[in-house]
C-alpha cells in the first residue's frame, strides 16, 4: 500500500511539473508584450468609426497626413488625465499638419457625447461602436496611441497618458 501511495505521489509530481512547464511556454507565447513590435513598421489597419453626429468616418480619409491615433474611453482615469495633453499637442502641431484622431471604445456614442460636452477637444473624436478599430490595433490597455506617417505606416506605439518631451520629439520627426 505504501508503494502504491509513493507511485501515486511521484506520478502526481511529474504531472504537475509537466503542466507547469507547458503553462510557462503558453504564457510566453501569448504575452501581449511580445506582440508590441509586430505592428510597428506595418501599414496602419483601416477601419470605419462614427463621429459624434453618427456619420461613418473611414480612417482612410486622413491619408497623406501624419496622424496621432489615440484609443480611449470616458471611464478611463488615465484617458481623462491625457485629454488636456492631447489638446495642447494638437494646438502645438496642427499648423504643421498633425491630425489627432481619438477613438472611444465606450458602449455608446451618447456616453461619449455627454462626456465631450463637459470636456471638449479640438481634434477629431470618433466612436468605435463595433470595436473594429480596437481589434485591428490589438488594444489591450488604455490609453494607447499610435504615430502614423504620411504613407500610412505605424512608426510608434505609446501606452499611457504622459506625453513627455521624448514623445513630442517623435511627433516632430513625424511631421517633418
Amino acid at each position: 500500500m505504501k508503494n502504491i501511495f509513493r507511485i501515486f505521489l511521484l506520478v502526481l509530481t511529474l504531472l504537475f511539473i509537466t503542466i507547469s512547464s507547458i503553462h510557462d511556454i503558453n504564457a510566453q507565447f501569448f504575452s501581449p508584450f511580445e506582440i508590441e513590435g509586430l505592428i510597428i513598421g506595418k501599414k496602419a489597419p483601416v477601419f470605419t468609426a462614427i463621429d459624434l453626429s453618427g456619420k461613418d468616418v473611414p480612417f482612410s480619409s486622413f491619408g497623406g497626413k501624419p496622424v496621432l491615433l489615440n484609443f480611449w474611453a470616458t471611464w478611463c482615469p488615465y484617458c481623462r488625465e491625457e485629454r488636456p495633453q492631447l489638446n495642447s499637442i494638437y494646438k502645438m502641431y496642427k499648423d504643421k499638419g498633425l491630425v489627432i484622431v481619438a477613438v472611444s471604445i465606450d458602449r455608446s456614442t451618447a456616453i461619449v457625447k455627454r462626456y465631450m460636452k463637459k470636456n471638449p477637444a479640438d481634434f477629431v473624436i470618433l466612436h468605435d461602436n463595433n470595436k473594429e478599430a480596437a481589434g485591428a490595433y490589438g488594444i489591450y490597455s488604455l490609453p494607447t496611441s499610435f504615430l502614423i506617417d504620411r504613407e500610412g505606416v505605424i512608426k510608434h506605439k505609446f501606452i499611457g497618458p504622459n506625453w513627455t518631451a521624448v514623445k513630442k520629439k517623435f511627433i516632430e520627426k513625424l511631421i517633418q
